[in-house]
């Protein structure tokens, strides 16, 4: 016998528990962006407006859209942004202004997404990142890159980052010690020789 408290879930939402189910599967297995970008269209397209399933799905489809269509990617997250933030929204948005060419809205969206996740290491270093490469603010740099490093000091790529900026300054000798540990002698010298 039926209880007439329960409520029958609609097909409509069936099919967007089938639709999340079958994204997150496809998501956790590292399906191909050729396979999940159909799925999660679909279910931005069905879900609700403002749901969870559609936040999801808004999301997962920017970053996997992110390099190959940053245009798009950042109209996507522009409307999940629209109805509240996150820090993941706010780090694609910039990824996708940076691709884009927009290093000040890029840095912009980074700064708003370090806000919001404080201790990211990679929000740090995309900042820094964006104000020595992209703005020829090296100085203004070192304080994002020095946090990120704290954070990551096995990561290469935010220490080449950080030796950048410290190359830019005129400090060569303190880009070298920070190389040295993690990459060979030749690998150093030309890095530095790129820089100086």
């Amino acid at each position: 016998m039926k209880n007439e408290d329960q409520p029958i879930e609609s097909s409509a939402e069936a099919e967007t528990d089938r639709l999340v189910r079958d994204a997150s599967w496809a998501l956790e297995n590292g399906l191909p962006a050729r396979d999940l970008v159909p799925m999660l269209n679909k279910l931005m397209q069905r879900a609700e407006p403002g749901s969870l399933p559609w936040r999801f799905a808004c999301q997962e489809l920017a970053e996997q859209l992110v390099e190959a269509d940053p245009w798009r990617a950042a109209l996507i997250v522009r409307r999940l942004l629209a109805d509240g933030e996150s820090d993941r929204a706010w780090a694609v948005l910039g990824l996708c202004l940076a691709l884009l060419g927009h290093a000040r809205s890029s840095l912009s969206a980074y700064r708003r997404a370090l806000a919001l996740a404080p201790h990211c290491a990679e929000y740090a270093h995309n900042v820094g990142h964006l104000l020595d490469a992209g703005l020829n603010r090296p100085k203004d740099a070192l304080r994002y890159l020095n946090q990120a490093h704290r954070s990551l000091p096995s990561d290469v790529e935010i220490a080449a980052s950080l030796a950048h900026a410290l190359v830019r300054l005129g400090r060569e000798a303190e880009a070298r010690a920070l190389l040295a540990p993690r990459l060979s002698v030749p690998e150093v010298e030309e890095l530095l020789a790129r820089w100086t």
